[in-house]
């Protein structure tokens, strides 16, 4: 698990530090303050520098997308300038994310073209196309995790440039499991697409067995294969009751069992949950805090949420009333702009300031 993180250069910090971390962190701060960023700097560094990351999350941000071609068949270009600190790409243009005196690390800088190896020099010496684009830069990306420096070439308009080669290659740099939850988590076809994950690790009986802390009669859930779009999920409580759909229980149920599926394949590793949540009433925040800090425990991934609500960090407090022994596994982040590193609360901190109706936000 991460106990702190140093984040200089990336996207809206200059220079931005967190200490304390706990095994499930919630990230607070007003709008724009960089909550997503913190998640996003968290993925880049789990990932061992895998630049296919800063095309996940530019994916998810819908910045600028890719230019296909550039170099000819089968190459695509990405602007990068807009995770760099003041979008500004120039050479010496860099930012750096590390955790735990360095222990992880992840740099990305940009060079001047002359800067590349003899290698990089060799491997790109033919251009697909005459009127191809000439490069003007290369990206060099050094990790904790990598014994050689990662070098992509960039066009004069700060885009980095990749190939099929290059995306089988950084795959395989990926560092700890990690997923990272977003709104479009929740659609009932990517839970449909998860359950299929969840099946081909014969996992039913863990995620029926998790469940059971929302639902304690629960033993069994099902998905139709013909509901095309995935909304099809059926619950069974046994003894020969019929089962029934997710949806008589609430369409917060079904975001709950997405939550869950978000676990699948991150044990031992990270997850980023962005707007935690979302479509969930108030009611049911305890519940939903027990049941994420339990899974995690028990899979050992740390957790990282963002959330703007307020009854999501009451029901965080909440919980820790209930069970003091959970109150060492949680803490609150509070990203403040005006101050170069975030405030912790931890668990029995959050306790007493929701009871003394401390604003925390």
């Amino acid at each position: 698990m991460l106990k702190s993180l140093e984040i200089r250069g990336y996207r809206g910090f200059s220079s931005y530090r967190m200490s304390d971390l706990a095994r499930v962190n919630l990230v607070v701060g007003r709008n724009n303050c960089g909550k997503t960023s913190v998640l996003e700097a968290i993925e880049v560094l789990v990932s061992g520098g895998n630049p296919m990351v800063i095309k996940r999350l530019d994916r998810r941000r819908q910045e600028v997308g890719s230019r296909y071609g550039v170099r000819g068949p089968g190459s695509w270009a990405m602007d990068f300038s807009h995770v760099f600190h003041g979008h500004s790409l120039e050479v010496g243009s860099s930012f750096h994310v590390r955790s735990d005196d360095g222990t992880r690390s992840v740099t990305f800088e940009v060079k001047a073209i002359d800067e590349a190896d003899e290698e990089f020099h060799i491997q790109h010496s033919e251009r697909e196309e005459d009127d191809a684009p000439a490069f003007a830069f290369v990206l060099k990306i050094n990790s904790s995790v990598s014994n050689e420096p990662i070098t992509l070439p960039m066009l004069e308009d700060g885009s980095v440039v990749f190939k099929r080669q290059h995306a089988a290659m950084h795959d395989r740099l990926l560092g700890s499991p990690t997923q990272f939850l977003t709104v479009d988590s929740f659609d009932p076809a990517k839970m449909n697409k998860s359950w299929d994950t969840v099946l081909a690790n014969s996992l039913e009986g863990e995620i029926v067995n998790d469940m059971k802390i929302l639902v304690p009669s629960l033993n069994s859930i099902h998905f139709l294969t013909g509901s095309p779009f995935g909304s099809g999920i059926l619950l069974g409580s046994g003894n020969g009751a019929r089962r029934v759909p997710i949806s008589s229980f609430g369409d917060g149920l079904r975001r709950l069992l997405a939550l869950r599926l978000s676990f699948v394949g991150t044990a031992n590793g990270f997850l980023l949950a962005d707007e935690i949540d979302t479509g969930l009433h108030w009611t049911v925040m305890e519940e939903m805090w027990r049941f994420v800090v339990e899974v995690a425990r028990k899979n050992n991934v740390q957790v990282f949420a963002t959330t703007h609500s307020y009854d999501c960090i009451r029901g965080l407090a909440s919980l820790i009333r209930s069970r003091d022994d959970l109150a060492d596994e949680v803490c609150i982040q509070k990203v403040a702009p005006s101050l170069d590193r975030a405030v912790c609360l931890k668990g029995e901190e959050v306790k007493v300031a929701i009871e003394q109706d401390i604003e925390v936000r």
